[in-house]
């Protein structure tokens, strides 16, 4: 994963080097075939090669899905150890991305570059926490279901420390461009993010409660949620005022084939 990482952060990468390094890997050429062809893009012709891929969809777009699904693989937990439900996690973190780019194209709020990798990895934090105290982890889980409060609230009562932080730290030992640090250390906090990833942040916040609204939760926490009260959408309103005329809720209500590129793309990230 690191060669992907490495290009992910250098703006000068061309289509064949990074081409290369995507060839190196048969399954992971096939799933960047499958993502570029897949309902999730709705490109007018069929993708052939990774070559045409990454032409088409850019050189941010291939790396970040590649390395979706490289961090799926890395996060996997070793046969035979307990870990809580991975499948219910992925589809939560998977469903923040698609409703996060949903929400970027629908509302006007400019281009993000890999924000669907920043919304599929920003609770990477619970996966380290459950790696390494799992027993602890475990009560936390079950503590969200018997009184009905966020995981992170869960988290702050039994240890004193939250997933978003170690996140937050993982992206950094991962190297992966500041925004994905960021988005994974505020995206419960979001008046606290900088000025220079408040947007991604606030998007991903907001992907995040719509993602639980769609039936698609980690955790026990599934109360309704004022939207235009959030910290999330508070910012995107500033970016564009008209947000405040759109009815969120029934927005991603609407958007039938959500559910569709969810399990597309869940399918692919955890294959």
């Amino acid at each position: 994963m690191m060669d992907l990482v490495q290009a992910l952060n250098n703006d000068d990468i061309d289509l064949r080097s990074l081409g290369n390094i995507i060839s190196k890997d048969p399954s992971m050429s096939m799933n960047v075939l499958k993502i570029a062809n897949s309902a999730f893009y709705g490109l007018p012709t069929k993708v052939t090669t990774v070559e045409q891929a990454v032409r088409m969809l850019g050189t941010n777009e291939i790396t970040s899905l590649c390395i979706s699904v490289s961090a799926s693989r890395s996060l996997r937990a070793p046969r035979g150890v307990a870990t809580f439900d991975m499948k219910l996690f992925w589809d939560h973190s998977v469903a923040t991305g698609v409703i996060g780019k949903i929400l970027c194209s629908r509302l006007n709020l400019g281009r993000w570059d890999s924000l669907y990798l920043a919304g599929l990895i920003h609770d990477v934090g619970k996966v380290v926490l459950d790696r390494f105290v799992h027993d602890v982890y475990k009560e936390i889980v079950d503590l969200t279901f018997k009184e009905s409060i966020s995981i992170r609230e869960a988290e702050t009562i039994v240890m004193g420390a939250s997933h978003d932080e170690v996140g937050g730290w993982l992206m950094e030992k991962w190297r992966l461009p500041t925004v994905f640090g960021e988005v994974a250390r505020y995206h419960h906090t979001v008046n606290e993010a900088p000025e220079k990833s408040i947007i991604p942040v606030a998007i991903v916040s907001l992907a995040d409660q719509l993602a639980r609204l769609k039936g698609h939760g980690f955790g026990g926490d599934m109360n309704g949620v004022d939207f235009p009260e959030t910290e999330g959408f508070k910012v995107l309103e500033k970016r564009n005022p008209d947000i405040v005329n759109v009815d969120i809720v029934k927005l991603v209500w609407d958007l039938d084939d959500a559910d569709i590129e969810i399990e597309e793309m869940e399918r692919i990230v955890n294959k």
